[in-house]
Protein backbone atom coordinates (compact mmCIF):
# COMPACT_ATOMS: atom_id res chain seq x y z
CA UNK A 1 0.00 0.00 0.00
CA UNK A 2 1.56 3.47 -1.18
CA UNK A 3 1.28 6.38 1.58
CA UNK A 4 0.29 9.13 1.19
CA UNK A 5 2.95 12.01 0.85
CA UNK A 6 1.97 15.50 2.73
CA UNK A 7 2.96 18.90 1.04
CA UNK A 8 4.11 21.80 3.94
CA UNK A 9 2.12 25.27 3.21
CA UNK A 10 5.58 26.62 1.65
CA UNK A 11 6.00 23.16 -0.54
CA UNK A 12 2.80 24.36 -2.05
CA UNK A 13 2.99 27.59 -2.42
CA UNK A 14 6.43 27.17 -3.70
CA UNK A 15 4.62 25.05 -6.66
CA UNK A 16 1.93 27.25 -7.01
CA UNK A 17 3.91 30.53 -7.79
CA UNK A 18 5.82 28.65 -10.12
CA UNK A 19 2.90 28.05 -12.21
CA UNK A 20 1.43 31.20 -11.57
CA UNK A 21 4.75 32.88 -12.41
CA UNK A 22 5.14 30.51 -15.51
CA UNK A 23 8.25 29.58 -14.46
CA UNK A 24 6.94 25.67 -15.55
CA UNK A 25 3.30 24.33 -17.02
CA UNK A 26 1.07 22.40 -14.39
CA UNK A 27 2.08 19.11 -16.77
CA UNK A 28 6.00 20.25 -15.61
CA UNK A 29 5.10 20.87 -12.65
CA UNK A 30 3.37 17.81 -11.85
CA UNK A 31 6.01 15.72 -13.44
CA UNK A 32 8.84 17.16 -11.20
CA UNK A 33 7.82 16.83 -8.16
CA UNK A 34 5.28 13.67 -8.43
CA UNK A 35 1.78 14.64 -8.40
CA UNK A 36 -1.23 15.08 -10.17
CA UNK A 37 -1.91 18.15 -12.03
CA UNK A 38 -5.35 18.07 -10.73
CA UNK A 39 -4.03 19.09 -7.50
CA UNK A 40 -1.93 21.28 -8.60
CA UNK A 41 -5.36 23.35 -10.00
CA UNK A 42 -6.51 22.61 -6.78
CA UNK A 43 -3.85 24.11 -4.77
CA UNK A 44 -3.34 27.04 -7.42
CA UNK A 45 -8.07 27.74 -6.89
CA UNK A 46 -7.67 27.72 -3.20
CA UNK A 47 -4.05 30.00 -3.40
CA UNK A 48 -6.19 32.97 -6.24
CA UNK A 49 -9.52 32.31 -3.69
CA UNK A 50 -7.72 33.36 -0.75
CA UNK A 51 -4.74 36.14 -2.41
CA UNK A 52 -7.07 39.26 -0.98
CA UNK A 53 -5.82 38.11 2.75
CA UNK A 54 -2.82 39.03 2.05
CA UNK A 55 -3.94 42.91 1.76
CA UNK A 56 -6.10 42.92 4.79
CA UNK A 57 -5.09 43.42 8.35
CA UNK A 58 -5.32 40.43 10.24
CA UNK A 59 -8.39 40.44 12.74
CA UNK A 60 -6.42 38.33 14.89
CA UNK A 61 -3.46 40.93 14.75
CA UNK A 62 -5.69 43.44 16.01
CA UNK A 63 -7.33 41.93 19.00
CA UNK A 64 -3.95 40.89 20.33
CA UNK A 65 -3.31 44.64 19.69
CA UNK A 66 -6.38 45.49 21.13
CA UNK A 67 -5.14 42.67 24.35
CA UNK A 68 -1.63 44.12 24.66
CA UNK A 69 -3.04 48.01 25.13
CA UNK A 70 -5.57 46.54 27.62
CA UNK A 71 -2.30 45.02 29.27
CA UNK A 72 -0.39 47.58 29.12
CA UNK A 73 -3.17 49.91 30.84
CA UNK A 74 -3.57 47.55 33.76
CA UNK A 75 0.53 47.04 34.54
CA UNK A 76 0.50 51.51 34.31
CA UNK A 77 -2.72 51.63 37.05
CA UNK A 78 -1.10 48.64 39.44
CA UNK A 79 2.69 50.18 39.17
CA UNK A 80 0.78 53.30 39.93
CA UNK A 81 -0.89 52.14 42.51
CA UNK A 82 1.76 50.44 43.94
CA UNK A 83 3.88 53.42 44.34
CA UNK A 84 1.17 55.30 45.68
CA UNK A 85 1.07 52.39 48.63
CA UNK A 86 4.74 52.75 48.87
CA UNK A 87 4.78 56.27 49.53
CA UNK A 88 1.86 56.30 52.12
CA UNK A 89 3.19 53.50 53.74
CA UNK A 90 6.73 55.21 54.29
CA UNK A 91 4.46 58.21 55.74
CA UNK A 92 2.93 56.26 58.55
CA UNK A 93 6.53 54.39 60.09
Amino acid sequence: MKTRRTFSSEQKVKIVLSVIQKECTIVEASTQYQITPSLIHKWRDAFLQKAHLAFEESKEESGKDKKIKHYEYVITKLTTQNDFLEKVLLVTK
